[in-house]
């Protein structure tokens, strides 16, 4: 008679470790370049249908000038640079196909839209797409000021 009870069975390790979790919340920077387009493609592919994508782009706002400048007004100006926001966010949907459906489009105006840095860690994206800038020292100009706004993984694109 063994008066040994019985060892339960060691549990096995997956030498490859637990499969990634898909984030909740996906960001992408959407720019009208091959770089924007592979960050957006790139974003799509890594979420799926218990996630949510966010596609936005920037619209910067000029202030209007203390003096009399000569030239377009500053309000056409602007007006022009959110109707090109909104364009980009036109591409963007055409990009994505049938996968658009799901997705949240945004244009981040200048003045009335806080920094996408603060806007980002307000809305608790985890993971952060952003195309790759060529010529840019470091990658894209935003990519530190949201590594230090945010507590999401960045990812440049590109």
């Amino acid at each position: 008679m063994n008066t040994h009870a019985a060892r339960p069975a060691a549990p096995t390790l997956d030498v490859h470790g637990p499969p990634a979790r898909r984030p909740a919340r996906v960001l992408v920077l959407f720019e009208p370049t091959a770089s924007g387009a592979a960050a957006l493609r790139a974003a799509a592919q890594r979420s799926d249908e218990g996630s949510q994508l966010t596609v936005v782009t920037l619209a910067p706002q000029s202030v209007q000038p203390r003096c009399c400048a000569r030239g377009p007004s500053v309000e056409v100006v602007n007006c022009v640079v959110r109707e090109e926001a909104e364009s980009e966010l036109r591409s963007a949907r055409e990009i994505l196909g049938d996968a658009a459906g799901r997705v949240t489009f945004r244009s981040l105006v200048g003045s009335q839209d806080p920094p996408i840095g603060v806007w980002a860690a307000g809305q608790a994206f985890e993971l952060i797409f952003l195309p790759k800038r060529r010529l840019a020292f470091g990658g894209h100009p935003l990519a530190r000021r949201l590594r230090r706004a945010t507590s999401a993984e960045l990812r440049l694109v590109g």
